[in-house]
């Protein structure tokens, strides 16, 4: 057996960006349509995550907002075990009834993690059949905040991309319109001012060369003419 190699390593968002939906009296139409998108938002207080049903003299109106996030894992798209997946960003004190409300689930959006939103992918781009998390609560608070994602998340490392997108989990990810009205936002702070860029943190871990060398087994080997046991494939094709 070779000698594991543990790193912790942190991966900012490449590609980042809300998908503000249409505000529609049909809730199928809302949930389905876009209006507008921010690509790259910098700001201190950004709505991210948004479920409003307002009832007027004009009708029941209905929107949705969801946000998508890509992540380039090339360098880690081989030769490690991943585990504890996290997804990290910074709340703020605007969220609001989103308690349990929240729910990550895998995005077909921004290309190799380096492509705007755009298009119809306010929809087109949300696969609800791959859920990256359980349900979660979205903090109402200056806080760092974090979810654990699940091996159908790890699973996309081999491709080299990690793309999601956090959306509602009572009213979008389950299609339900609701019983009476109500405001859903999930908040993000993605400025340089008390906020960051949404990560992920996870742990790789890389197993070295495994055989023995001249009588050395390879659990006591650390390198060999210099080169990192972790960096080794094989020795004289060995």
């Amino acid at each position: 057996m070779g000698r594991n190699w543990l790193i912790m390593p942190n991966i900012n968002a490449s590609k980042y960006g809300i998908a503000t939906g249409t505000i529609s009296q049909t809730f199928s139409t809302a949930r389905t349509t876009s209006s507008s998108y921010s690509n790259q938002p910098s700001t201190s207080n950004s709505l991210a995550v948004e479920f409003f049903r307002d009832s007027g003299k004009g009708g029941t109106n209905y929107r949705f907002r969801r946000f998508f996030l890509a992540f380039d894992v090339s360098a880690y798209a081989s030769g490690y075990t991943i585990s504890n997946l996290q997804l990290n960003w910074r709340s703020t004190t605007s969220t609001q009834n989103i308690t349990n409300g929240a729910i990550v689930v895998k995005s077909t959006a921004q290309g190799n993690a380096d492509t705007n939103l755009s298009g119809n992918d306010f929809y087109n781009a949300v696969d609800y059949s791959t859920a990256y998390s359980s349900s979660f609560t979205w903090a109402d608070a200056n806080a760092n905040t974090s979810v654990s994602l699940n091996s159908n998340a790890i699973s996309q490392f081999s491709n080299s991309y990690l793309k999601l997108v956090m959306i509602s989990k009572t009213f979008d990810y389950d299609n339900f319109s609701g019983f009476s009205d109500v405001v859903v936002k999930g908040q993000v702070n993605i400025s340089g001012t008390g906020g960051f860029v949404p990560y992920i943190s996870f742990d790789a871990v890389a197993s070295g060369y495994s055989n023995n060398v001249i009588g050395v087994d390879g659990d006591d080997i650390d390198n060999i003419i210099g080169v990192d046991s972790a960096d080794i494939d094989n020795v004289s094709g060995i």
